[in-house]
């Protein structure tokens, strides 16, 4: 089994993982299972990747197979949990709806 097949079954682990063990798909067709779309997708990228000529290609395919393992399971990680949460929460209004109007000119848009 090569590098790329490796990084493939590992993505579909923590594919699985971030929908049973951390209960994120309770809200699926079918309770705490991952949808078929998100395996596809892996599928798609993986297979892609598996085009890539030459052992030199492939072993640049498993880098970047391996690469996006990282980041799913960096994406797992959550990092709010480590800092201490200070002051209130922030309104969800952009900084240009927080402008007051000041010249007394009837306000638009920013898109004309």
């Amino acid at each position: 089994m090569n590098s790329l097949a490796l990084a493939w079954l590992a993505e579909t682990v923590l594919i699985t993982y971030r929908a049973v063990g951390r209960g994120e798909a309770s809200g699926n067709p079918l309770p705490n299972l991952p949808l078929p779309s998100e395996y596809v997708g892996t599928v798609i990228v993986f297979g892609t990747l598996g085009f890539i000529p030459g052992p030199n290609g492939q072993r640049v395919a498993g880098l970047l197979g391996w690469g996006l393992v990282i980041a799913t399971a960096l994406n797992l990680w959550d990092a709010n949990g480590l800092v201490k949460k200070v002051g209130a929460k922030k309104s969800p209004q952009t900084s240009f709806q927080k402008r007051k109007n000041t010249t007394g000119l009837a306000p638009t848009s920013p898109i004309q």
